[in-house]
């Protein structure tokens, strides 16, 4: 460690790499790695997932998280419903931690989604669900944490330790698991096909991303100099928008606010304006039309938006273009890349350790 408390560079690399400068960002670097071991280890475990709700037949699925887990729970929200058809939202946990709330979990599918499983909520409400009757799944990065314990079924994200309190590979193996169960429950098989494609568009992506988001970037100027941000995005992709924002808070200790492209212009498009960043994810395919209208609405009010996206996205100085060759549903694991590097970056041009952020732990036990 460095006298500031930052990490060493990895052996072999200078010290003004600055990919080499935190474990935040050589985590966001494993991400493909991590992504390629869990689609070839953890294929068995999805199988025995997906089986029991299959047979199960639920009527619902119900899911459970906190922080940066409520996000990865939202996209696979949107998952189940498109790709299942199978009404799906989230839970409270303290309706049964707090107020002791008796539901009818019969005929119903849980799905509790965590990094180290160790928060006593998601605990108890996977150990209600599975005692009323629910099929229970626990999605973790710890396979010995008493959450997977509490589930029938375990998903193990595969994803190594993380040094950083700020999930980045975590976070996009927990998509990945999420997805992978989907493809294994859906009758069009278009997302299992694609699934295979995941690493390698997450390479180039991850490629694009570096390439586009260094220390003298004019976007990490932008976003370190304000106080105030917006990640604005839709469908999919909302999950996105929020995590982005809740990775500048973590680390840059900026007040950035995520928000679905169709809540913007409910109320808070006011708050856009010349001297608020904004950063767009305008995903390809039927969405992409509805961010555009949220981006020309932060432009009429002053901003000059950032805009993340693929290849139906108009090329511009504005613009990161990945390389994304995989399904809207999946796309989202790539488009998080260039938003974990320019939090990290950020954090670092504001004078912060984006590996440390005050306040923070690794684990966050609620109740």
């Amino acid at each position: 460690m460095t006298s500031s408390g930052v990490p060493e560079p990895a052996p072999g690399a200078g010290a003004g790499e600055a990919r080499d400068e935190t474990w935040m960002r050589r985590e966001i670097a494993e991400t493909p790695e991590v992504v390629a071991r869990l689609l070839d280890e953890g294929r068995a475990e999805v199988a025995a997932a997906a089986a029991a709700i299959r047979g199960a037949d639920p009527a619902w699925a119900m899911l459970v998280a906190r922080g940066t887990s409520d996000h990865a729970a939202i996209h696979l929200r949107y998952l189940i419903e498109t790709e299942l058809g199978i009404p799906c939202g989230l839970a409270a946990p303290s309706v049964t931690t707090i107020y002791g709330a008796e539901l009818r979990w019969r005929g119903g599918l849980v799905i509790a989604v965590s990094q180290s499983g160790r928060s006593p909520d998601l605990v108890a409400v996977v150990e209600a669900a599975r005692a009323g009757g629910a099929i229970t799944i626990a999605i973790a990065n710890d396979t010995a944490s008493p959450l997977v314990a509490a589930a029938d079924y375990r998903i193990d994200c595969r994803a190594g330790q993380e040094r950083a309190v700020a999930a980045t590979k975590s976070y996009v193996a927990q998509l990945a698991a999420g997805a992978m169960l989907v493809a294994e429950l859906a009758s069009d098989k278009g997302l299992a096909d694609a699934l295979g494609r995941l690493p390698t568009t997450l390479d180039g992506s991850l490629a694009a991303s570096l390439a586009a988001i260094d220390d003298n970037a004019p976007i990490v100027a932008e976003f370190a100099a304000s106080e105030r941000s917006i990640v604005v995005s839709r469908g999919y992709d909302h999950a996105t928008a929020l995590e982005i924002a809740l990775k500048l808070k973590e680390t840059g200790r900026l007040f950035a606010e995520g928000y679905s492209a169709a809540d913007l212009s409910h109320g808070p498009i006011v708050l856009s304006g010349p001297e608020i960043p904004v950063l767009a994810i305008r995903p390809d395919g039927r969405m992409g039309p509805e961010v555009d209208v949220a981006i020309a609405a932060a432009a009429r009010s002053g901003a000059r938006p950032w805009v993340v996206g693929g290849a139906e996205t108009e090329p511009g100085p504005r613009t990161i273009r990945l390389p994304i060759d995989v399904p809207d549903g999946l796309a989202g694991l790539a488009y998080i890349l260039p938003g974990q590097l320019l939090a990290e970056t950020v954090a670092r041009r504001r004078g912060y350790d984006p590996d440390a952020p005050p306040g923070l732990q690794k684990v966050t036990l609620t109740r």
